[in-house]
């Protein structure tokens, strides 16, 4: 037996050891595929691993060895595992780390080590900002619905970051067989993208109805519910909409609506028109009225009325009614009644810019400039009727079909118009450009003046590389760099435009630059953007067009190398923006990161040799080494010393020859000017922190706040505000015990989390809160149990981690005691301290001031703290224990309100809380410091205002006065000369 199992190992051993080594001709085909081809992380938090999964499969006939897996960017990492043998047919999931460390985009790739005949990479990237879905609506009841009828709401989801995110919905609940939502959407939401969701009702059994509507936030988050809840109902008359509400109408033009009346019985009903009552202002007509035979609506019919609404005046008008005459034969009862409402004021779309110049243009050649349309409105809406008028001089045309064109909700459209000089005509060239713009019925027209200069020039002399060469860049990294055309001749040069040239690889992309004249020795700048999607070379060609007859069209030839490694510097591209003469050089950091196992030496740090306007520190002294899993940190620095647009290449050389490739672009500016635009919110959203002193001298206190809630609502009521708001105590720990006890489930120690923290009432109350007030006045009752006031810290607790997007607090054992749902990223943010007390927090007051502005983006209009607390003055406020010094302090630095916790009018003093945090925005932050601040101008919808308000040097913002403070829907324009700030 010894012998036989001898033959037979060794006869097994020959077998393996000839299948190991037959020819590759020989041998069976593996295919390595990965399932996604692309991995996208999106959005994660700084400091936080975003996990993803990578299904590995092989799809041969041949079975394959996967080693291990390597990534060329750092931020991005693949977990040890065990290597594995996929046979034909088999799949395997490895995961894939992100942990952003900066904000900021990373690209790179991941290569899977495999012995299969080809593939083993795969594209990533991700970015390291706040990225969610945003859900407008707490909760819809769709009220009687009629068996068989279908009944509409709708839901406002919103994408405040500036990268996709996905939008998932889910209807859940017992009933949710009767309710659909978002049938035929896309599934993303681009940057900055509002969708309205449609929410349907169609009830299959009488009575009651109860889901909810699931929306995805965030990879990981909990998600948004919207309450659903309907009730079926049997019904002969339906009339839809009970309210038709015609939103913000600009003056002059005209919205119509159609109002549907139908017979949902057996038997004709009674019909004799319709009426307008309740509609003193005449804003309201009837334009289409129905007649039926015999004044009776057969069973089953439907008639249409249009309604129409044609404001006069700015500002909300009041409510009118339309009653329709129909009822069962031989009654005499009112037939129903369907509300109407309306707001006159600026249009929702607006058209930028009013004027637009195409400059000076060399005769026989053109020059194409855009004209965008934003959509603001909740709705889309048609750009149509575009119409060109020449009035002297040259010929505008349109680039495009003058066709309509759908404008999503908020997002935006172009109209690209072109300028061709009339030969021997040197005067101005003037044109308008007419834009008609339809919503739901309402039109409205806007005009842009148009103006161009035809000129004769002489032959362009230029300067321009004949190849620009990005060396070797990290896979999946993108490094830009400039092809720079310079005038060198005596004489204006003419530069039509500079573009890439069709048939460049796709791993180059650039902005066009739009036409100019370049004086003698000026030059511009084309920005090429290199992102290697893979190893190897790649090749583009840049082309220019300027007025020659024999040298008219220079190009350049663009080359790069796409390689992997374990080295790489982030960002691979400085911006440095617009940068004066006149004003000291801007810096950047950037960081070279080691992220192999061994030490990497840099033998060089060096630019290319016409880099001078750009220099950098902490890596000159190359060669030098970092370690495994190291970084170095640099500063570059950037003084342009003429106009235009500069960029350069900084090149890292390893000792292995390996050179990575930064770029570093700015702009150099003379007498710079910037102009800022803000649109004023036309249903502002507000999210209001309450943080209520629970010691033992605030019982009469909070019996007077909850007591006068009303006054507090009242600027939110007239403005139809979003608002959310919450309650927390000044309560970090619970309290000891010895007195008073505290509700809410944490004893006083509710360590930011809304109040009450057992969720025996809402903890957050929006418009839709039923007895909002009383909810309010039993919130703010958080009772008079605790000693140590720390409020500051407390307000930062409830919108820090991780109480800020959790539904639940993982720290204690309750359920749902989680402050997730109440920040909203668009949604400006009040928060109000009531104390009689101090603050005694631990950390000073510039902490909360810079972390609570970081909240907001650092926008200074979207946060307002107020203080109700002791005053400075105590002789005045006999019952308050000491001075609130440190809320007033960060009140004032906010701009917020300030009054004594004495106050003899709390409704006064809620009044007057309730103007600064529900009322129109009056304050808008200015991007770059001005110059001069008297040469700021100001314009709203285009008209100048020279009153009305002044420029905050403190908060670096123009702040209108209350009275002068732009309608709801206005677009506010800031223009400005630069400073150096």
């Amino acid at each position: 037996m010894r012998g036989a199992f001898g033959w037979v190992a060794l006869v097994a051993a020959m077998v393996a050891g000839v299948a190991c080594e037959r020819p590759a001709s020989q041998k069976a085909k593996s295919a390595f595929v990965v399932r996604p081809e692309i991995v996208d992380f999106g959005p994660a938090a700084l400091g936080h691993t975003k996990t993803f999964k990578l299904r590995i499969a092989n799809a041969g006939r041949a079975s394959y060895r996967v080693e291990g897996a390597i990534s060329s960017v750092p931020n991005v990492d693949i977990p040890p595992f065990e290597p594995f043998v996929l046979s034909a047919g088999g799949e395997q999931d490895i995961e894939i780390h992100f942990n952003p460390q900066v904000e900021g985009e990373v690209q790179g790739m991941v290569e899977i080590l495999t012995d299969a005949e080809a593939g083993g990479r795969v594209p990533v990237s991700g970015r390291g900002v706040k990225a969610f879905i945003e859900v407008s609506s707490e909760a819809i009841d769709f009220g009687n619905v009629a068996m068989g009828l279908v009944e509409m709401r709708e839901v406002t989801v919103r994408n405040p970051s500036d990268v996709d995110s996905p939008l998932s919905l889910a209807v859940q609940g017992a009933d949710a067989d009767q309710f659909t939502a978002g049938q035929g959407l896309p599934s993303t939401l681009a940057p900055g993208e509002a969708r309205v969701v449609p929410v349907a009702y169609a009830p299959s059994r009488l009575g009651a109805a109860e889901a909810a509507l699931h929306v995805v936030v965030c990879d990981g988050c909990a998600p948004a519910v919207v309450p659903l809840t309907g009730n079926g109902v049997a019904s002969k008359l339906e009339v839809t909409p009970l309210r038709v509400d015609f939103g913000r109408v600009a003056l002059g033009a005209t919205a119509e609506q159609v109002i549907t009346v139908r017979n949902q019985g057996s038997q004709p009903l009674s019909f004799t028109g319709s009426q307008l009552v309740d509609s003193v202002d005449g804003v309201f007509r009837i334009t289409s009225a129905p007649v039926v035979a015999n004044g009776l609506l057969a069973p089953g019919a439907a008639v249409e009325l249009r309604v129409a609404f044609t404001p006069t005046a700015v500002g909300a008008v009041r409510e009118g009614r339309v009653e329709i005459g129909v009822r069962e034969q031989g009654s005499s009862a009112p037939g129903p009644k369907v509300a109407l409402a309306g707001e006159g004021g600026g249009s929702c779309v607006t058209v930028l810019p009013r004027r637009l110049g195409f400059g000076t243009v060399a005769e026989g050649m053109t020059a194409t400039r855009d004209v965008t349309v934003y959509n603001r409105c909740r709705e889309d809406v048609s750009v149509s009727d575009l119409q060109l008028d020449t009035r002297q001089g040259g010929y505008f045309t349109l680039a495009q079909a003058p066709a309509s064109v759908t404008v999503p909700a908020g997002q935006n459209a172009k109209v690209s118009v072109t300028f061709r000089p009339r030969a021997g005509h040197a005067d101005v060239s003037a044109g308008r450009l007419s834009v008609t713009v339809r919503d739901d019925g309402a039109s409205a027209t806007e005009a842009v003046e148009l103006e161009g200069r035809g000129r004769v020039f002489a032959p362009c002399q230029y300067a321009l590389p004949r190849q620009l060469d990005f060396g070797k860049v990290p896979v999946g990294a993108e490094v830009a760099l400039g092809v720079t055309l310079r005038n060198t001749g005596a004489e204006a040069c003419y530069l039509a435009s500079m573009q890439l040239a069709q048939g460049s690889d796709a791993v180059f992309t650039a902005t066009p630059v739009r036409n100019g004249v370049l004086e003698p020795g000026a030059k511009a700048t084309l920005l090429v953007r290199f992102k290697p999607s893979e190893e190897g070379g790649f090749s583009g060609l840049a082309e220019a067009w300027v007025n020659s007859p024999t040298q008219g069209h220079p190009l350049v030839e663009l080359q790069g190398e796409g390689v992997v490694g374990c080295f790489a510097v982030q960002p691979t591209t400085l911006d440095f923006g617009v940068s004066k003469l006149t004003c000291a050089p801007r810096t950047r950091e950037l960081v070279a990161v080691n992220t192999c196992v061994g030490p990497v030496q840099v033998s060089q740090v060096a630019f290319d040799a016409d880099a001078g306007e750009f220099t950098v520190t902490g890596g000159g002294d190359a060669p030098w080494t970092l370690a495994g899993q190291d970084a170095r940190t640099l500063t570059a620095a950037y003084a342009p010393v003429d106009e235009g647009t500069d960029a350069a290449a900084l090149r890292f050389t390893l000792a292995d020859g390996a050179v990575y490739t930064v770029g570093l672009v700015g702009q150099g500016a003379t007498k710079a000017e910037r102009t800022d635009r803000f649109f004023q919110e036309s249903q502002a959203k507000v999210d209001v922190l309450f943080v209520v002193d629970n010691s033992g001298s605030m019982m009469e206190e909070q019996q007077s706040l909850g007591q006068n809630f009303a006054a507090f609502l009242s600027a939110a009521n007239v403005a139809s505000v979003d608002y959310r708001i919450g309650v927390t105590t000044t309560g970090l720990d619970p309290s000891p015990g010895g007195w008073s006890e505290c509700p809410g489930g944490a004893q006083g120690g509710e360590n930011g989390r809304l109040f009450p923290v057992d969720g025996s009432r809402p903890r957050i109350i929006t418009p839709a809160t039923p007895d909002a007030a009383g909810v309010f006045a039993a919130n703010t009752h958080v009772g008079v149990c605790h000693w140590n006031e720390q409020g500051l810290e407390a307000a930062y607790r409830a919108l820090a981690d991780p109480l800020l997007y959790n539904h639940d607090d993982p720290r204690t054992p309750l359920l749902d005691d989680g402050n997730g749902g109440f920040l909203r990223d668009d949604a400006r943010l009040a928060i109000i301290f009531v104390s009689d007390e101090e603050d005694f927090s631990t950390q000073p007051v510039s902490f909360y001031e810079t972390y609570m502005l970081a909240l907001k983006g650092n926008d200074r209009s979207k946060l307002s703290v107020n203080a109700i607390v002791g005053p400075s003055d105590l002789s005045r406020c006999p019952t308050s224990s000491s001075s609130g010094s440190r809320y007033i302090q960060l009140a004032e630095a906010t701009g917020g309100v300030v009054d004594s916790i004495c106050t003899p009018n709390w409704a006064g003093s809620l009044e007057n809380l309730s103007d600064s945090t529900f009322g129109a925005n009056r304050k808008f932050p200015l991007a770059e410091t001005p110059e001069d601040p008297a040469s700021i101008v100001v314009d709203v919808d285009g008209v100048r205002v020279t009153s009305g308000w002044q420029y905050d040097a403190r908060e670096n913002a123009i702040l209108f006065d209350r009275a002068a403070a732009p309608d709801a829907g206005s677009l506010v324009e800031v223009t400005y000369p630069l400073g150096c700030g």
